[in-house]
């Protein structure tokens, strides 16, 4: 009987892109084993068609933090009586879960006290910071396995329905297959790393006059208020708001199709390098050492001349007019050479 592998999925976007090398390759490290992953259930479209994943297990939101989620995933689990699992978040519950879901073997990194849920307990490389998260996650299969594998960088799988889909939905807004379009991605969830809509809008026009560009705006429906004044601001033809509108594939597909994509270090960002598309990221509290995009084309805006940047912060604690002054100092100016030679570097 083939060894049965449960992967227990990070709880954000960005994480799981960059857990993607670690379950695509777990078939690699453990051969004719059957994988299956617990995923948060707003995120399982991104593994969908994903032909190193046999069998998606749900999460409900309600579902994964707390006491609660423990004794749900152990009712999940428990009929399944996986062989071994591997548990990328770094959380007690989480391994709590898998422990009281009868997974035989556990393997994870030592942190919040969970030790001794875990049969295999790996140590966390020092410094952590380091350390590319997306590398942590791949490590944990190279370590828990006992073998030598070549990392890869994060990929995501579309077919041609997913493109047909996105395709489908920009035709709906105006935007044709023949149209040159810009992907972006223009409210951070992190207050400290907002560039700001005014920024935004600047940009936007920019593109549009200097490089005959359409633009689409994404991200989640919270965003859709802001990415109405923006397109308000700038051109409701040449600008698309599809914040709240698309399925993360949807999204995904369009992505794939865009020039390029400019956003903050954030799901989107992620995405769009796992479907190839060339990535500019607007840096400042996050730390690109540890989780910035793995994309083929990258370009990373950062002012890194300030003492205080990638301090990894959601909300700025200076005051006055050092207070998120690394989005603030950062010229729309400066953001469009970048793109111009990233558009360059890429023959675009």
């Amino acid at each position: 009987m083939n060894m049965k592998i449960l992967i227990r999925t990070p709880n954000h976007l960005g994480d799981c892109v960059m857990a993607l090398p670690m379950i695509n390759e777990a078939r690699e490290a453990h051969p004719g084993a059957e994988v299956t992953l617990l995923v948060p259930s707003n995120l399982a479209d991104l593994f969908a068609k994903n032909p190193a994943v046999d069998q998606i297990i749900k999460l409900s939101h309600d579902h994964i933090h707390g006491l609660l989620a423990v004794v749900k995933i152990k009712e999940l689990l428990s009929s399944y009586q996986f062989d071994l699992g591997y548990i990328l978040p770094p959380s007690f519950g989480a391994a709590a879960g898998m422990k009281l879901g009868s997974v035989k073997e556990r393997i994870g990194y030592i942190t919040d006290g969970r030790r001794l849920l875990l049969t295999k307990p790996l140590a966390l490389p020092v410094p952590m910071d380091e350390t590319h998260r997306s590398e942590l996650y791949f490590n944990l299969l190279r370590r828990g396995a006992g073998v030598e594998l070549e990392y890869v960088k994060p990929k995501m799988f579309l077919d041609d329905d997913d493109m047909e889909a996105g395709n489908t939905l920009l035709q709906q807004f105006g935007i044709g297959s023949e149209d040159d379009y810009a992907t972006i991605a223009f409210r951070a969830v992190a207050e400290s790393r907002r560039w700001g809509v005014e920024n935004y809008t600047a940009l936007i026009k920019h593109l549009i006059k200097e490089h005959k560009l359409k633009c689409v705006l994404i991200g989640a429906t919270a965003d859709s208020h802001d990415g109405d004044i923006i397109a308000e601001a700038t051109s409701t033809k040449e600008v698309v708001n599809l914040a709240g509108k698309t399925s993360l594939r949807e999204a995904a597909a369009i992505l794939s199709n865009s020039k390029f994509f400019i956003g903050n270090d954030s799901g989107p960002a992620h995405l769009a390098a796992a479907v190839g598309a060339p990535i500019i990221v607007i840096s400042g509290a996050d730390n690109p050492m540890a989780t910035s995009p793995i994309a083929s084309h990258k370009k990373v805006i950062i002012q890194d001349h300030f003492d205080c940047i990638s301090c990894e912060k959601n909300i700025c604690p200076l005051k006055g007019e050092e207070k998120m002054q690394c989005m603030k100092s950062l010229t729309v100016d400066r953001v469009a050479n970048d793109i111009a030679d990233l558009l360059q570097t890429v023959g675009l």
